[in-house]
């Protein structure tokens, strides 16, 4: 009996993981993860995330020991200081290809024609990633800041866990409410087929699909934060990358607004 617990204390924090990490990967890459993924698909409940804190609590609350839950949170952050900050560089310089997406929120639908003359800032995203709710309040800054100087910001739901269901506009609204995002946006929710793939699931491997990208005023790519998370200085050493690019970020919209 021991053994069985055991076993299936394993299994609950293979899905569990997974869940935590929906953006830090284009595949999975064992079939411990595989499993994981196909585990967390079956759950229909998404829950927010709000922060990494908040993702610890939800881990404990489903019966996770506190060491196992730190543990999990230890290694989703560690990926922030050693993901390939030039994967993306590749696309520099192309057209951004149309949008495909499958529904809107904030926003009548768009096209990239609607959005030529501005400077663009296009954020995917989803509910269960700790990541993406750590962005948030620099997505919410930016969308304020630069507005009135010629930004536009969309952000992207794609969903990571439940990819394989139908499209859930509910669960898009939920965490466009929770996360009060006021300016436009997407639903892509067939990714793997369409507007994300065609913008970033091409050339080489992805270490993330939770991308920003930044477009001119004529819809060229030109500049790409390949995925998980970016925000101002919170006081801790683990998140020093995402004070970095999230400068980076800055920079690179003054510039394009400039021009």
């Amino acid at each position: 009996m021991k053994k069985l617990k055991n076993i299936l204390r394993g299994i609950m924090a293979l899905a569990a993981f997974a869940v935590m990490l929906p953006c830090t990967s284009q595949v999975p890459t064992n079939e411990k993860q595989k499993m994981g993924l196909l585990m967390a698909d079956s759950v229909k409940n998404y829950v927010t995330v709000m922060s990494w804190e908040h993702k610890r609590e939800l881990y404990i609350a489903d019966g996770m020991p506190e060491a196992k839950a730190d543990s999990l949170i230890a290694k989703g952050l560690a990926f922030l200081s050693v993901m390939d900050r030039t994967a993306g560089d590749d696309r520099i310089g192309i057209k951004a290809p149309p949008f495909k997406f499958d529904g809107w929120l904030n926003s009548i639908p768009l096209t990239l024609e609607d959005l030529k003359g501005h400077v663009v800032l296009v954020r995917w995203f989803t509910d269960t990633c700790p990541y993406c709710a750590s962005s948030t309040p620099a997505l919410r800054q930016l969308y304020e800041e630069y507005t009135d100087k010629g930004l536009k910001m969309i952000g992207v739901f794609h969903p990571k866990a439940g990819r394989d269901d139908s499209l859930d506009i509910p669960r898009v609204e939920r965490v466009v409410e929770a996360r009060d995002f006021k300016f436009p946006i997407a639903i892509d929710w067939d990714w793997r087929n369409k507007t994300l793939k065609d913008w970033w699931l091409t050339g080489p491997k992805r270490p993330a699909t939770s991308v920003t990208f930044i477009l001119d005023r004529s819809g060229v790519i030109q500049f790409i934060h390949p995925g998980m998370e970016y925000h101002e200085d919170n006081g801790s050493e683990l998140h020093t990358m995402c004070v970095s690019d999230m400068g980076r970020i800055r920079a690179a919209i003054e510039r394009l607004i400039a021009e």
